[in-house]
């Protein structure tokens, strides 16, 4: 009777336990450096909250919410909510360095001319996703803007959405839309593979996922038609994931 009552509350415990949203604790650090200030905030629920001088957080998550993770001295951070990672007992999140770095400037004597460099259009198009129509839609704003008073054909949408912080947001999330489909795509073409060339379980998965939207070369390397060329690229990538 005993061992029955203990087995049903460890049973009822497990369910609340597992029930969302819920609370989870997560760990931000900057270069191995546990890092105070930092400010998570659940994009979905519009929650946030600060990292304490240990670099933990607490915060409300659903499965599928999206956190983004950002410090004055660092590059931002998303990190997807799974059902397995909510559950693990703290999230660690890895902040890079923030560097601003000049763009490599080529100059060509004759620059070549193409039909997009013209503005001509050809061949199948990209489909826009919602929040990169509704950011067009928004406009973005400019200087020149504001010599539209003296021509009396001012445009007010892109200033009104420059001072209550629309445009920024909507950048903001057209970048998340383009990392949850790179996550997404990760996940189903290489989850397995990585799994079990590494013998690793699925929260270690998503978590190398999770780190490796933010690479500057995941989209070129996905495009890429060698699957082979892929798996090594990713093989690399998690050794120095797992060694850091």
């Amino acid at each position: 009777m005993r061992l029955r009552l203990l087995l049903l509350l460890l049973f009822i415990t497990f369910q609340v336990v597992a029930q969302f949203p819920m609370s989870m604790q997560g760990q931000v650090t900057l270069e191995d450096n546990v890092l105070e200030s930092a400010h998570v905030t659940n994009l979905k629920s519009q929650r946030s909250t600060t990292t304490d001088k240990n670099g933990i957080f607490w915060i409300q998550v659903d499965v599928g919410d999206v956190l983004l993770v950002s410090h004055i001295s660092a590059a931002d951070k998303y990190a997807i909510i799974s059902e397995k990672l909510a559950l693990e007992p703290l999230l660690s999140i890895r902040l890079e360095v923030k560097r601003n770095e000049l763009d490599e400037v080529v100059v060509k004597d004759q620059p070549d001319i193409t039909v997009q460099s013209v503005g001509i259009v050809q061949g199948e198009q990209k489909i826009p996703t919602a929040n990169e129509r509704r950011l067009h839609t928004a406009g973005d704003f400019k200087p020149i803007h504001l010599l539209s008073l003296l021509g009396g054909s001012l445009q007010v949408d892109p200033i009104i959405n420059a001072i209550t912080g629309r445009t920024k947001r909507l950048k903001r999330y057209v970048e998340i839309d383009k990392q949850i489909a790179v996550y997404e795509s990760l996940y189903e073409y290489h989850a397995y593979f990585i799994k079990n060339r590494f013998e690793i379980d699925d929260t270690e998965v998503e978590r190398f996922f999770n780190e490796l939207v933010d690479h500057p070369d995941i989209t070129a390397i996905l495009k890429n038609d060698n699957e082979d060329q892929i798996r090594i690229w990713l093989c690399a990538q998690y050794i120095i994931f797992s060694n850091s």
